[in-house]
C-alpha cells in the first residue's frame, strides 16, 4: 500500500487484523445461511463447498482492499471534484468486479478437485443472470466501502484539526520554547524560528537550518503538529516548510510548483499542497 493512501485514513495492524476478522465472520455467517436454506429445502452440498464458495469470495475482497484504498485517496472529491470522482469509480469498479469475480471463481476451481468435486460457475445456461448476480452483489460491497473510506478519513481529518488546536492552545499557554534535538551524546536546543524547512528522511525528518542541518528521530506528521503555531506548512507528502523563509512561489503545468527560500534555495512542492501557501 502507498504511503499516501495509507495516510489517508491512518493505517494499523490493528484496523487491518479488525477488518480481517470482519471478513471472516461476514464469510462464516454467510455459509452457515446459505446450508441451512439449503438444508429445510432438501437440496444442501457438503459443508465445505459453502466454506470455500464464500471463503474465496472475501480472500479475494480483501486482497483488493489496499487497492480500493489507493484508488479512493487518489479520487478524492474536494480535489477533483464529484463528477470526475464519479467517474474515476465506475471504472473502478468494473475492473475491481472483473478481478474479484475471476479471482475467487479461479481459486475454486483450484480448491474444489481437492474435496474431489469439479466447480461449475453457476447452473448450466444461467452464467448471464450469475453475473449479473454477482455484479450487483459487488456493487452493493463497492459502494459501501467507498462510503466507509470516506468516513474514516474525514473522521481522521477531524480529529488532527482538533489536535492541532489543542496543540496550538499549550503552545500559546507555555510560551516561547526550543526544539531539543539529540545528537549522538549531545543534546541541541533549536528556536523553531531558526529551522528553515524540514523533510522526512526514512524513520528520521532531517531539519534545514540556514547554518546547517539535523537529524530528529520522529516523523513528519508529530513534526508539524509540534510547529502547528509556527506558521510552517506543509507543501509535499514529504516536506514542511517556514512561510516566513519562502521568498517566492512558481506553479507548473503540472500542478506542482518550487519554492524558492530567502536563501536562495529551491524545494518542489505537490499539486495537493497548493492551497497552504495560497497558490492560484
Amino acid at each position: 500500500m502507498s504511503g499516501h493512501a495509507a495516510e489517508y485514513i491512518g493505517f494499523s495492524r490493528r484496523l487491518w487484523l479488525g477488518y480481517a476478522g470482519s471478513l471472516i465472520l461476514a464469510a462464516a455467517m454467510g455459509a452457515s445461511s446459505f446450508w441451512i436454506e439449503d438444508t429445510r429445502n432438501g437440496i444442501a452440498a457438503p459443508a465445505w463447498c459453502y466454506a470455500v464458495t464464500e471463503g474465496t469470495s472475501v480472500f479475494m475482497l480483501f486482497v483488493l482492499t489496499p487497492l480500493l484504498l489507493a484508488l479512493t485517496a487518489r479520487l478524492d472529491p474536494k480535489r477533483l471534484g464529484w463528477p470526475r470522482a464519479v467517474l474515476g469509480h465506475l471504472g473502478g469498479f468494473a475492473l475491481g468486479s472483473a478481478a474479484h469475480i475471476g479471482g475467487m471463481v479461479a481459486l475454486r476451481f483450484a480448491l474444489f478437485p481437492l474435496f474431489g468435486q469439479s466447480y461449475g460457475f453457476g447452473k448450466p445456461g444461467t452464467l448471464g443472470l450469475q453475473l449479473v448476480y454477482e455484479l450487483r452483489k459487488d456493487a452493493v460491497i463497492y459502494t459501501g466501502m467507498v462510503a466507509l473510506i470516506w468516513l474514516v478519513a474525514m473522521a481522521r481529518r477531524r480529529a488532527q484539526v482538533i489536535v492541532q488546536q489543542v496543540v496550538v492552545q499549550r503552545a500559546a499557554q507555555s510560551g516561547p520554547r526550543r526544539l531539543e534535538i539529540r545528537d549522538g551524546a549531545r543534546r541541541i536546543f533549536v528556536d523553531p524560528a531558526e529551522i528553515v524547512w524540514a523533510e522526512a528522511a526514512g524513520n528520521y525528518v532531517e531539519l534545514h537550518l540556514a547554518n546547517g542541518s539535523h537529524l530528529q528521530r520522529q516523523t513528519l506528521s508529530t513534526l508539524e503538529r509540534e510547529l502547528a503555531d509556527q506558521d510552517f506548512v506543509r507543501i509535499h507528502r514529504s516536506r514542511i516548510v517556514n512561510r516566513r523563509h519562502v521568498r517566492s512561489v512558481a506553479g507548473n503545468d503540472s500542478g506542482d510548483f518550487t519554492v524558492t527560500l530567502d536563501d536562495g534555495r529551491q524545494i518542489g512542492g505537490g499539486r495537493r499542497w497548493r492551497e497552504a501557501l495560497k497558490l492560484g
